[in-house]
């Protein structure tokens, strides 16, 4: 984790007109970019409970203050890319920073975002006291130290990785220690660094620190530093009081080579400055790749924008054309799979594909704007290209290079070993499998039960899971996961097959599997004595065709496997790596490994066989619907309970469930939208969720009916609401609404009496 204290650059604006712009961004950030999301937000220690009315409050107390130009400040934290916070998680760093800061009783806004890989959380606090009516200054001024302490504990709780070079950790036993900083490793600045990043080439500070830190340190004259730099390829001038160095035909800063080159510390050493005379031969310094990743594709990504800007942006023009090709032959063969299963799962994945790609054109623009003459970064270059994998194992190239303090040898072997038989084992099963994605889902397990998850390739809500050969560039990451102390699970998704999990098996429920004729793909122990097994079949091309997949998944279960596992879509752990359940913990600390003891590509003829049995059942039964008379169910179609079990069937039908929460989330969204009241929402959910599901101890319904009820009636259901206004009509007609109306307004014949 990261985090930064943002300073106030926009003082010539008023107090309310900056606290306004700050707390409507947090809260609403899609306002000023469509890209970022709203995942979470709150609000503490005011009057009132709307968003309006906490921004008055937060500017009518601000303005008291006559000394203080700005007493709200701004701070960011941001989470690893892959790390995914828990609302939860989100409140207990507020309260960490609330105390922290000393700042207990004073006005807070906050929201969680995520418009790039990394989840952060913008928090805006007002530090004047509304008891005293005193602007409170942190720690005297020195309150960026402790934030840096703050998320040394941050990390110890919550169990987040910490950053190369953090400040501060907390040991085992609680206590905080400062990180010793290794010495003699010279980095540049982070600007030079986000260049790097960016283009794939070295910049003029890296240059200046690798050829001229030896030549200015061992320097004994000005007249030899002037004479070695030159043959290089470098100048040393003064400018001012101060001194650059120029890569090229840019320039540098002395100091920022190293803190002992400024020009007062040199003049001290040296002497006097002196003036070096240089030939005019010393020119353009040519561009230097970073890194040894990917080095063939960055000599491309060079040959392709050099020369002028114009040619740098026909390039880029062509770049662009060639990505909304590609992008309008994915639409066109992704699309034709779905037409068979319904106008409502075509609009869906319609508005999946929608995103995707016009996140991958911000990118490649905005990548553009960020780069240096007109050349776009080297890593929305390479998506453009349809280099997936090439660009993932840029954004990870640290895992992949040689880091400059690499652990002992014998250690490093130890990691290596271990990489390779996850990828080992991964190719083996992907090969068995014959998936065309895989999802993939980390969850990590507390002692009391506890969980938290997050999915990997999960960007802006949407899931698509990885090719093979990303999954294969994300391994180092996943195994960075498996350290933490998650388990990895996968989960094969395709367009044309079925991949049908049997779980929680035991030695003799494979082996009586295996006579009973299935034959399944793929055997995994997953932990000892526990076996996981997947059946490949083709998929039906029917209209019941998800429900097959469901059904066979549920019996073949509740004959052979978990009797609970319902969803053909479900996932399981992956090969290699290890189970890291509390109860699997062993004396010295370790855990078993995910074993993959078969592998073999191969369709499994009976269970295809029982798929056409099942949707000849679901043809003829809704053969039998169809004859029946239509039948009104007697409820009134207003009923919150009737409308909560209505939503809960037309969701099943169109996702497999696997989280229950987020199913009752998307009810309570479809309740609000058809007029439902927040307490009758929060009621019916109370009442119903539990009903759903297995048998749960120590859970609070009332605290769970109110939160889901907060999110559809709060910031993030608004959103979600304007998101999905499409839907407004196929939620009325879910609950019968279109229907009572038309029978109520429907005139009424009244029958003459006879005389």
């Amino acid at each position: 984790m990261i985090v930064k204290k943002i300073k106030n650059r926009k003082s010539e604006k008023s107090k309310s007109w900056q606290i306004g712009d700050l707390v409507d961004y947090i809260r609403f950030p899609h306002n000023k970019n469509p890209q970022e999301k709203i995942e979470y937000a709150g609000g503490r220690n005011f009057c009132s409970t709307t968003h309006a009315g906490q921004k008055i409050e937060m500017i009518a107390l601000a303005r008291e203050s006559v000394h203080s130009a700005m007493p709200v400040q701004h701070w960011i934290f941001s989470w690893r890319e892959g790390e995914q916070p828990t609302r939860e998680q989100v409140e207990e760093v507020v309260d960490m920073f609330l105390e922290k800061m000393e700042l207990a009783e004073h006005q807070i806004i906050y929201g969680l975002h995520h418009d790039t890989d990394n989840y952060h959380l913008h928090i805006a606090v007002n530090r004047m006291n509304p008891e005293t009516g005193k602007v409170v200054q942190p720690h005297r001024g020195f309150d960026i130290r402790e934030a840096h302490k703050l998320l040394a504990f941050i990390e110890h709780k919550q169990g987040w990785a910490s950053e190369e070079k953090a400040l501060y950790a907390v040991l085992e036993n609680g206590e905080l220690v400062r990180r010793r900083i290794r010495g003699g490793e010279r980095k540049p600045k982070q600007p030079a660094l986000d260049f790097e990043h960016a283009t794939g080439e070295k910049s003029a500070q890296r240059i200046a620190q690798e050829r001229g830190y030896d030549l200015i340190k061992n320097a004994g004259s000005w007249a030899e530093l002037h004479e070695k730099l030159a043959g290089v390829g470098l100048r040393f001038k003064k400018k001012g009081s101060g001194a650059i160095i120029f890569v090229g035909d840019i320039a540098v800063k002395a100091s920022s080579v190293d803190r002992a080159f400024s020009m007062g510390k040199l003049c001290k050493r040296l002497g006097d400055f002196e003036e070096g005379m240089y030939p005019d031969a010393l020119g353009k310094i040519a561009p230097e790749p970073v890194s040894s990743v990917n080095l063939k594709e960055w000599k491309a990504y060079q040959d392709a924008f050099v020369g002028s800007p114009d040619k740098a942006e026909a390039a880029e023009n062509v770049e662009l054309a060639r990505m909304k090709e590609r992008q309008r032959m994915e639409r066109k063969t992704a699309l034709s799979r779905l037409a068979g299963y319904g106008l409502p799962v075509l609009n869906i994945a319609r508005h999946c594909l929608m995103v995707q790609q016009r996140a991958e054109r911000f990118s490649l623009r905005s990548g553009r704007k960020k780069a240096r003459g007109g050349k776009p970064r080297f890593e929305a270059w390479l998506r453009a290209q349809g280099l997936s994998r090439q660009a993932e194992r840029w954004r990870h190239r640290a895992a992949w290079e040689q880091a400059r303090h690499s652990p002992p040898a014998l250690q490093r072997i130890a990691e290596a070993a271990i990489a390779m038989r996850e990828l080992k084992d991964f190719r083996r099963y992907a090969e068995a499998v014959n998936a065309e994605r895989y999802r993939v889902t980390c969850i990590k397990m507390d002692e009391n039960g506890g969980k938290k998850t997050f999915i990997l390739d999960k960007k802006g809500g949407l899931t698509r899971g990885f090719s093979p050969n990303e999954l294969e560039a994300h391994l180092p990451e996943m195994l960075r996961f498996q350290r933490r102390g998650e388990n990895i699970y996968y989960t094969p998704l395709s367009d044309e097959r079925h991949h049908i999990l049997i779980d929680d098996m035991t030695r003799d429920s494979l082996k009586k599997l295996q006579e009973d004729g299935f034959r399944p793909a793929v055997v995994l122990e997953s932990s000892p004595g526990n076996y996981q097994c997947l059946l490949t079949i083709p998929r039906l091309g029917t209209e019941f065709d998800r429900d097959v997949g469901n059904r066979i998944t549920e019996r073949l279960n509740r004959e052979y496997g978990d009797k609970k596992l319902c969803g053909c879509i479900h996932p399981h752990r992956a090969p290699g790596f290890e189970n890291r359940k509390p109860k699997h913990r062993r004396d010295d600390g370790s855990y078993p490994q995910v074993k993959l003891l078969f592998a073999e590509r191969r369709e499994c003829g009976k269970a295809f066989a029982l798929a056409r049995a099942i949707d000849r059942e679901y043809v003829e039964a809704d053969r039998e619907r169809r004859a029946r008379p239509r039948f009104i169910p007697s409820a009134r179609p207003g009923d919150p309970a009737r409308a909560y079990y209505a939503h809960l069937e037309n969701i099943r039908r169109h996702l497999t469930i696997e989280d229950y929460s987020r199913v009752d989330a998307m009810i309570a969204l479809r309740m609000r939208a058809n007029g439902h009241s927040r307490e009758s929402v929060e009621e019916t959910i109370r009442a119903c969720a539990p009903t759903i599901r297995d048998a749960q101890t120590g859970r609070n319904w009332q605290r769970y009916a109110e939160r889901t009820a907060d999110y559809a009636f709060g910031p993030a259901g608004d959103g979600d609401l304007m998101r999905n206004e499409r839907y407004l009509e196929l939620w009325r007609r879910v609950e019968g609404i279109e229907e009572v109306e038309r029978s109520q307004t429907r005139p009424r014949i009244r029958q003459a009496m006879k005389p």
